[in-house]
């Protein structure tokens, strides 16, 4: 399921739970003086070492929206090896791969 409409039925079921989530990303957003692409590839970066899928998913379409180019997505997920493994990164990569190549 995306992460997204994990969100959405979240909001629909603890509608309380949805708007601490969504205050919290609004915060550390506001008090970083990273930019929207840089903290989205970040996030892509953790999402990969995590192996969360949905996470990735959703900061790979994040990230392509704030201008992340396929080469920075990709380093992104690269940058996950040291902290994630080689078999984190693997699964990712098809991720990129589809978002920026259909």
């Amino acid at each position: 399921m995306d992460l997204t409409k994990i969100l959405q039925r979240l909001q629909e079921e603890k509608p309380a739970v949805a708007a601490a989530i969504g205050d919290l990303r609004q915060a550390v957003l506001m008090n970083s003086s990273l930019d929207d692409k840089t903290a989205n590839l970040i996030a892509v970066g953790i999402a990969t070492a995590l192996r969360n899928p949905d996470a990735l998913r959703g900061h790979l379409k994040l990230a392509r929206a704030a201008g992340a180019n396929r080469d920075e997505a990709i380093g992104a997920v690269l940058m996950a090896i040291p902290g994630g493994g080689v078999p984190a990164a693997l699964a990712a990569l098809p991720e990129v791969w589809e978002l920026y190549d259909a």
